[in-house]
C-alpha cells in the first residue's frame, strides 16, 4: 500500500498514541521511502519481499550470509518500489491506466506460452515463489503500466540502422564464443631459472619463428613434437584436449579443464585453425593453435536477425527507462529511509 505522506504520518502518530504496552514488543510500522507526497511503508516492503526471503531461507544457511542476502533484497526491492511509484505518479498525470481485460489477456498469453491453464499458472506461481494470485496480478499490472509508459515515451523515436544490427550481431557472437568449449594445442618453450637476457631473447625468437612456421602451413603437431618442452603433451603434438571457458558451468563444476586467463583470451581472438602467440606464460614462451571450437548457434546474420532486433529493442527500452526515471527523480522529491 502506498498512501499520501500526510495520511501515513497521521496514521503512525495515532497508532503510537493509542498503542497498548504490549505493542512495544512488536516491530512498529514506519516509513521507508517518500516519493513526492506519498510514502512507502515498511509493511509494503516486507510484503513484496516475502517470496524472495522464502527463497533465501531455503537456499542460504542461517547466519551472517543469510542476513546479508536479506538486506540486499530489501535495498534492491525498495529501489524498485520507488521507481514504480514514480512511474505510477507519471501515469496518473498522463491519464494512462491498465484495464482488467489487459491483465487477463496477459495471463492468458503467459499461460499459453507455458502450455497450462491460467488456474495452473497461479498454482505454479504460488508453489514456486509463494506469490498469491492477487500479488501476481499486481505484478503483471505494474509491468503492463511500465510498458505503456515506455511506449508513450519512446514511440516514434526508435531508429535501428543496418549498422546497429551488424554491430549487435558481432557482439552477440563474441559473447556466445565465451561460453563455447574449444580444443587447443600448444608448444611450450621453457626459460631456465637464472637465464641471461640473451638466453631469454633466444627462446622468444624461437617461439616467434615457430608461430610463423605454423601460420605458414607447417604441421603444428610435428613442430610440437620436435620443439615443445611440455612432456605431458609433446608426444600428442601439444594436444590439450577440450577446454571450457572461464566462468562457464562446465568450468565451475570441474567437468572440463580451463586454460590460464591470458592464454584463453588469446585463443578467443582466433578462429579454428588459427595460431596465437608467442606469449610469455610464467617461466615459458607459448605458441598456441585452436584446433576446433564448439559450433555457434548463430550461422548467419539473417538467421539471427529476429533475435538481434529483439535484443536491440530491449537495450533501447532499458536505456529509455533509465533516462525517464532519472528525469522523474530530478522533478520529484525522493527520500529513502531504509
Amino acid at each position: 500500500m502506498r498512501v499520501p505522506l500526510r495520511l501515513a504520518l497521521a496514521g503512525l502518530v495515532a497508532a503510537a498514541a493509542f498503542a497498548s504496552p504490549l505493542a512495544h514488543a512488536v516491530v512498529s510500522e514506519r516509513i521507508v521511502a517518500v516519493v513526492g507526497d506519498r510514502a512507502i511503508l515498511l509493511s509494503d516492503l516486507r510484503q513484496r519481499a516475502r517470496p524472495f526471503l522464502l527463497q533465501i531461507q531455503a537456499r542460504v544457511p542461517p547466519g551472517a550470509q543469510q542476513a546479508a542476502a536479506e538486506s540486499q533484497v530489501f535495498r534492491d526491492l525498495l529501489q524498485k518500489m520507488v521507481d514504480e511509484e514514480l512511474e505510477g505518479q507519471a501515469a496518473e498525470k498522463a491519464n494512462v491506466r491498465v484495464t482488467s481485460e489487459e491483465i487477463e489477456n496477459a495471463f492468458r498469453n503467459i499461460a499459453a506460452a507455458e502450455q497450462m491453464t491460467v488456474e495452473e499458472l497461479f498454482r505454479t506461481a504460488r508453489a514456486s515463489s509463494g506469490l498469491t494470485e492477487q500479488e501476481y496480478r499486481d505484478e503483471i499490472r505494474r509491468q503492463i503500466l511500465e510498458g505503456k509508459m515506455l511506449q508513450l515515451r519512446v514511440k516514434g523515436r526508435v531508429r535501428i540502422t543496418e549498422q546497429d544490427v551488424r554491430s549487435a550481431f558481432d557482439r552477440l557472437v563474441r559473447e556466445e564464443r565465451r561460453r563455447r568449449d574449444y580444443h587447443p594445442a600448444w608448444i611450450v618453450l621453457r626459460v631456465l631459472p637464472g637465464s641471461s637476457a640473451e638466453a631469454v631473447e633466444e627462446r622468444r625468437a624461437l617461439a616467434a619463428a615457430l608461430a610463423e612456421r605454423a601460420r605458414g602451413g607447417e604441421d603444428f603437431a610435428a613442430l610440437a613434437r620436435q620443439f615443445s618442452d611440455d612432456t605431458a603433451t609433446r608426444e600428442e603434438g601439444g594436444d590439450l584436449g577440450v577446454r571450457a571457458p572461464q566462468g562457464t558451468q562446465a568450468a565451475a563444476t570441474g567437468q572440463r579443464e580451463v586454460m590460464a586467463p591470458e592464454l584463453e583470451a588469446a585463443l578467443m581472438a582466433v578462429e579454428p585453425g588459427g595460431v596465437a602467440g608467442p606469449m610469455r606464460a610464467g617461466d615459458a614462451f607459448v605458441v598456441m593453435k585452436l584446433l576446433s571450437r564448439q559450433p555457434s548457434r548463430f550461422t548467419t546474420l539473417e538467421a539471427a536477425r529476429p533475435e538481434v532486433l529483439q535484443r536491440l529493442q530491449a537495450e533501447i527500452m532499458t536505456k529509455a527507462k533509465q533516462k525517464w526515471l532519472d528525469d522523474l527523480k530530478r522533478g520529484t522529491h525522493v527520500e529513502v529511509r531504509l
